[in-house]
C-alpha cells in the first residue's frame, strides 16, 4: 500500500488551497490553547506536590530573578502560611509579577516568575466568593471572559486582554490550604 502526498489525496481537490490567514490564525488559536493547557497542567502538578519546586535562581520574565517581594501589601513576610520546604524565594509576590493586573486582597502564600508568565497563590476564606471577586474584577480591568465554571468547591476561569491570559482557579490544596491562583501568561 502506498502513501499519497497530500497533493494527491482525493479530498484535496474539494478543500482547495489553504489561505494563509486562516492558517496563521489557527496555529495562533492552537498555539494559545496549548500554551493554556500546559500551564494547566504545570499548575495542577505544582499544587498536587508531584514534583518539586525549582530552587535555581534567575529566569524571571525580565531576566533579572524569579521572585521577590514587590509593594510590601501582598509579600508574605515570614508568616507560617505553606509549607515549610518552599523556598524562600518562592514566598511572597515576584517583583516582575504586572501591576495592571488586578488580584484579590489578602496574602501572598506562593509566588514564582516562569520566565514566560507568573503563578501566583493567594490565601482565602470562601473558594466561590473570591473566585467570583477575582473574576469581576478581571472583567472590571477590561478582560475578556473566555470561560467561567463556578461551584463552591473549586471554581475556573479564563480571561484575556490585550497583553494577558489570565487563568483563575479557586481551590482547596493541601499544602496551602483555600487558594485562588492566577496564572498569568503574555499574549
Amino acid at each position: 500500500m502506498t502513501k499519497l502526498s497530500l497533493e494527491d489525496a482525493p479530498l484535496r481537490r474539494y478543500a482547495g488551497p489553504v489561505n494563509s490567514i486562516t492558517s496563521s490564525r489557527l496555529r495562533s488559536r492552537h498555539g494559545v490553547s496549548l500554551g493554556l493547557a500546559g500551564v494547566a497542567v504545570a499548575a495542577s502538578l505544582l499544587l498536587s506536590g508531584c514534583f518539586a519546586l525549582p530552587s535555581l535562581p534567575g529566569g524571571g520574565t525580565d531576566g533579572s530573578g524569579s521572585s521577590g517581594g514587590s509593594d510590601g501589601s501582598q509579600t508574605d513576610s515570614g508568616s507560617d502560611s505553606g509549607p515549610d520546604d518552599v523556598p524562600e524565594q518562592f514566598q511572597g509576590m515576584p517583583a516582575t509579577f504586572p501591576s495592571d493586573i488586578p488580584l484579590i486582597p489578602g496574602e501572598v502564600a506562593f509566588g514564582i516568575d516562569v520566565g514566560t508568565g507568573w503563578s501566583v497563590l493567594i490565601s482565602v476564606d470562601d473558594l466561590e466568593a473570591d473566585f467570583v471577586d477575582a473574576a469581576d474584577r478581571l472583567k472590571g480591568a477590561g478582560y475578556t471572559a473566555l470561560l467561567e465554571n463556578v461551584a463552591a468547591t473549586g471554581s475556573f476561569g479564563a480571561f484575556e486582554n490585550d497583553l494577558y491570559q489570565v487563568q483563575v482557579s479557586s481551590q482547596d490544596t493541601p499544602d496551602y490550604g483555600l487558594v485562588v491562583n492566577y496564572l498569568v501568561v503574555r499574549r
